[in-house]
């Protein structure tokens, strides 16, 4: 009888009226990465890369006839009209996303100490630096502006997988898969880094070097805006304030 006088419509909708929890209660599985949506710094990451491909691909354009895109590093577009300064605008605007991932990453939450922004400051000064410093002309005797060059890009490459690293580890509970996918990808991205500069340097020492080496640059930096699209969505998503995962100290 006592079910009788129970209004199905007030037990429906006290669901409703009941306060929305502010964080994920423990237990509940991570959301999957490909039902997340694109947040403000994905949107900073398909800005400022597209902006620093724009340079890039009209030095491809000028240099069609000089450079081979398969051999040749992207580096001797600094040999051909203008393209020393289509290389320095690209690695600007990569440096300045650099800046801007790290401010979001600290003001998200998602990671503390000086040892993340040191990383990103490396990665910053590094691609600024590739541009300062071209590397040599084609046959040319190798100058200590051209080492500084190529240390530059190696440096950019390696510190970027301990970022995500650093902010995978410091997610004790994710709200989504995108930590997860970060870390997998920064382990990744190291292992193609140290794997290439294993062969690259000792062929590079002796005089000679990778065939495909133009190639495999360009595929190279295809993979870090792939890597930073990520890091940026994993900043995006973990960082919301209704959906804040604990922080460990970094």
């Amino acid at each position: 009888m006592s079910a009788l006088l129970v209004d199905p419509r007030t037990d429906a909708d006290s669901s409703v009226l009941a306060p929305a929890p502010t964080s994920s209660p423990a237990g509940i599985s991570p959301v999957p990465a490909d039902r997340v949506r694109a947040g403000r710094c994905v949107r900073l990451v398909s800005l400022l890369s597209a902006a620093a491909l724009v340079p890039m691909i009209i030095a491809h354009i000028v240099g069609a006839t000089v450079v081979d895109p398969l051999t040749d590093p992207i580096s001797w577009y600094a040999f051909v009209p203008g393209g020393a300064a289509m290389i320095i605008a690209g690695g600007g605007l990569l440096a300045l996303l650099g800046v801007l991932i790290t401010i979001r990453m600290y003001r998200g939450r998602l990671v503390s100490g000086p040892l993340p922004a040191v990383a990103m400051a490396v990665f910053s000064t590094a691609m600024i630096t590739v541009g300062a410093f071209p590397t040599d002309p084609p046959h040319a005797a190798p100058t200590a502006g051209a080492m500084v060059h190529r240390v530059a890009a190696g440096v950019a490459f390696a510190v970027l997988p301990l970022v995500g690293l650093m902010i995978s580890a410091s997610l004790t509970e994710p709200r989504t898969t995108l930590p997860r996918r970060l870390r997998r990808s920064a382990c990744l991205l190291a292992g193609l880094v140290g794997a290439f500069l294993a062969i690259h340097l000792p062929l590079a020492f002796a005089g000679s070097g990778i065939a495909a080496f133009g190639f495999l640059e360009r595929a190279g930096f295809v993979i870090m805006i792939g890597y930073l699209f990520l890091l940026g969505a994993t900043i995006d998503q973990e960082s919301s304030p209704q959906l804040a995962s604990p922080l460990r100290r970094c």
